[in-house]
């Protein structure tokens, strides 16, 4: 009985042994498929956004959000507290409106800028725009107070544009 028992032991064993050494030649297969399938399915996307648009938070109920803004109109939204919306989104805007932001900032030389605008009051909530162009570094410019008219009228047409595309309200 004990010979009988030890012989079946010694078959499943083996049969086992070779089940696992064909197991990851079966998953190798399918992954390999799987990959083929998912990169010809997807397009491919700008890794970095040319846009970058930040509402800080202030010690009342200032909306604290960020939008990151690519060349093919995508937008990852991240609405944390106060924002028009708060949590992840993933959004897209027309290829104009990312064209007329980026023509908006050359009008108002948005590179000859200074990186930030502030008079020194404490607790304002700070507006943050990155552009990164094609070449050339990017170019980051926030803003507390005392920037000028331009500068101004672009930051409201970037929020205006991100919020529409949220169906939210920027007067907040």
């Amino acid at each position: 009985m004990r010979l009988l028992f030890s012989f079946l032991l010694i078959f499943l064993l083996a049969g086992c042994a070779r089940q696992s050494q064909q197991a990851p030649e079966a998953a190798k297969a399918a992954t390999t498929k799987a990959k083929k399938t998912i990169t010809t399915a997807q397009p491919p996307a700008t890794a970095t956004p040319i846009i970058v648009f930040r509402k800080t938070p202030c010690f009342g109920t200032c909306p604290h959000y960020e939008a990151y803004i690519y060349a093919d109109g995508r937008v990852r939204y991240e609405g944390f507290k106060y924002a028009p919306v708060e949590g992840r989104r993933e959004l897209k805007l027309p290829l104009e409106t990312v064209n007329t932001i980026l023509a908006e900032a050359r009008i108002a030389r948005f590179a000859e800028l200074p990186e930030k605008y502030s008079l020194g009051t404490t607790d304002l909530p700070a507006t943050s725009l990155t552009l990164s162009p094609a070449t050339g570094p990017a170019k980051t410019v926030t803003v507390e107070e005392g920037a000028p008219v331009e500068l101004q009228n672009l930051l409201r047409y970037v929020e205006k544009q991100i919020t529409d595309s949220l169906g939210a309200s920027s007067e907040r």
